[in-house]
């Protein structure tokens, strides 16, 4: 076996040194613990070596596993979901969104394998949340364009009061004080507004019995007979008696005034406020439909169809690009949480180097320069470790922050490093199927329609618009003893729009730009998604290769360690030679794990590629069909 080998030659080269070397020797080689393998490999191996040859069983991967892979259901399908488990209900976000936490503490970590960190995003993420209440948006929408089809009714009622300034006050219900003095102070104000009429009246009176003297008096009584004059005389004292009677006013008797005017339920409109004019009340129904509307219609309904749809196949696009990003930022924690174990098998094999450096100086046979070198490898090793330590809490909670999970919950990584299939098509297969499964090509021509169908709303405006109108109403006056008048009215409308300012064309025009840019936008989109799809398999390709080629260095920078180290232990080799295999050994597991990771994103890239299709959670329910109509 090559252990007794690697002894006999051990032995034979500590025969030509000297005694003391002997006694050095023998603890370094084999002070450590054996581990044994499997039965079918029972061989013994030193603690460097086995903390290798972990490292490398965590991102080993066999000839198999890329000549011969899983086979995929289908290439024109892709994995379904897990069914959600228990294990995954702790990932659940805040049922509050708006609510802050008053406090951060992790206090639960989950381990998570890809396909659960899938599960676990598609129900929890933002982004596609955000996109599905946008497609919810829709298809209200929609359905406001459907209600163009049908007529719309009103009812309009109103109940109203006419008020004239001549009414007589009303008051609220009073008690007997409270009439009897509102009698008094309406007797009061009777009897002086008929004072005031009596004294008018004799004023009055007093100043034709002025011009009546004046007219007699002088010569102009000697121009009639005495009988005339005597008759004048009488006359002129009756007016003097009539005149002294108005002066003097006779005693008042009281005038009978009606009783307080008191509102109660069955004269609140009649006297309110004291209205004489009484109350009306008036309801109408009204119905309205649009019979021709140049088009316009249709088109907002068709518009709003293709809306719903861009706003599924965006719901769509979010999934897929979704999936992608879970898969590229779980693939960065796996390799960071691989790294930090390739970091902590550099470190274990540079302690041994600098525990033999001691060893070997302290017996004489070693110089401080080695152990200088030793101590600087594993400070070198030691701040490697801490920032791949570092790398992987970030890029963990960079995965749990895509995931939305609680605040209280961190995830881990479950999943070992292995390749996860092979790419069963050629690069001019994986174009075509591109084209024919990618949302954004179809989004493409569902903007240009959506913009060519609002050009003909906007110039719908500006032609004939036919509508049928009827109505029905009633009208009844509260205080009367009629009963309620009844009318109808029902016609036909035509509306054109002779000058609108160029405001309609001026919307059309911009309408047709939105249309040109799609048309621009689809060609692009076209191009983009072949350099996509051909990177990503270039990528894949070349990856492929990396991993057969980087495990064959893992193999051969272990077995290149374990012999730099039995030749230094032995004297024949140097302490470079061990640091050299050592950084070696680091170097090809790392490009190890690259490989296969780098090799896993070059799939997911290129699935997203093509747009392999995901299930979604978008209801099956389809879009009637549209509308016939103008």
């Amino acid at each position: 076996m090559r252990l007794s080998a690697d002894m006999n030659y051990f032995a034979f080269a500590l025969k030509r040194r000297l005694a003391v070397r002997v006694v050095a020797i023998a603890p370094i080689a084999f002070g450590r613990m054996l581990i044994s393998l499997t039965p079918a490999h029972a061989e013994v191996m030193s603690a460097d070596q086995v903390a290798a040859m972990s490292v490398a069983a965590e991102v080993a991967v066999t000839p198999a596993s890329i000549a011969d892979p899983a086979p995929e259901p289908s290439v024109a399908q892709a994995p379904a979901a897990a069914v959600s488990q228990p294990a995954l209900m702790p990932l659940n976000p805040t049922p509050d969104a708006l609510a802050l936490p008053t406090d951060v503490t992790i206090d639960l970590t989950q381990p998570l394998t890809l396909d659960q960190a899938l599960e676990v995003a598609i129900r929890n993420n933002l982004g596609l949340q955000i996109s599905e209440l946008q497609l919810q948006r829709a298809r209200a929408q929609l359905n406001q364009a459907l209600g163009q089809l049908y007529p719309t009714f009103s009812f309009q009622a109103s109940v109203g009061q006419a008020t004239r300034p001549s009414g007589q006050p009303a008051y609220l219900p009073l008690n007997v004080q409270q009439q009897l003095s509102l009698q008094q102070q309406q007797q009061q104000q009777g009897l002086q507004q008929l004072t005031g009429q009596q004294l008018e009246a004799s004023r009055i009176l007093a100043n034709q019995v002025q011009r009546l003297q004046q007219r007699f008096q002088g010569s102009q009584l000697t121009t009639f007979a005495d009988q005339q004059n005597l008759e004048l005389q009488q006359q002129l004292q009756q007016l003097q008696n009539s005149a002294t009677q108005a002066a003097t006013p006779s005693s008042f008797t009281p005038v009978t005034l009606a009783p307080v005017n008191q509102l109660n339920s069955t004269n609140f409109f009649t006297n309110l406020f004291g209205a004489t004019a009484g109350a009306t009340s008036n309801a109408a129904l009204v119905m309205n439909y649009t019979l021709f509307t140049s088009g316009g219609r249709a088109a907002s309904i068709q518009a709003a169809r293709d809306q719903v749809r861009f706003s599924e196949l965006e719901v769509q696009r979010q999934l897929d690009q979704l999936l992608l990003d879970v898969s590229t930022d779980y693939y960065l924690a796996q390799q960071a949480k691989v790294q930090v174990q390739i970091a902590e098998a550099a470190v274990a094999n540079a302690q041994v180097t600098l525990r033999d450096a001691v060893a070997f100086e302290r017996a004489g046979i070693g110089t401080l320069l080695d152990v200088l070198t030793a101590e600087v490898s594993l400070a070198n090793a030691q701040q490697n470790l801490s920032q791949a330590r570092n790398l992987e809490v970030t890029t963990r909670r960079q995965l749990a922050q895509r995931l939305n999970v609680n605040q209280s919950v961190d995830v881990a990584i479950a999943d070992r490093v292995e390749p996860e299939g092979q790419w069963p098509l050629s690069v001019e297969d994986s174009i075509l199927l591109a084209f024919a499964n990618r949302v954004e090509l179809e989004q493409r021509l569902l903007q240009r329609q959506i913009a060519l169908k609002n050009r003909q709303v906007a110039l719908a405006a500006i032609r004939p618009q036919v509508s049928l109108f009827a109505s029905g109403n009633m009208l009844d006056h509260l205080t009367d003893s009629l009963d309620p008048r009844f009318g109808y009215g029902v016609g036909i409308q035509m509306q054109l729009a002779l000058f609108d300012g160029g405001n309609a064309r001026a919307s059309a025009a911009r309408q047709e730009a939105l249309a040109a840019t799609a048309e621009a936008q689809y060609a692009n989109q076209k191009d983009i998604i072949r350099l996509e799809v051909e990177t990503a398999y270039i990528n894949l390709k070349a990856n492929e290769t990396n991993i057969t080629t980087a495990r064959t260095a893992v193999t051969q920078a272990t077995e290149g360690l374990r012999l730099a180290r039995l030749r230094f232990q032995a004297g024949v080799g140097t302490q470079q030679e061990v640091t050299s295999a050592e950084t070696n050994l680091t170097q090809a597991q790392g490009n190890l794990l690259a490989a296969i990771l780098n090799y896993n994103r070059s799939l997911a890239v290129l699935k997203r590629a093509v747009g392999y299709p995901a299930q979604t959670r978008l209801s099956s329910a389809t879009v009637a069909p549209a509308a016939q109509g103008q």
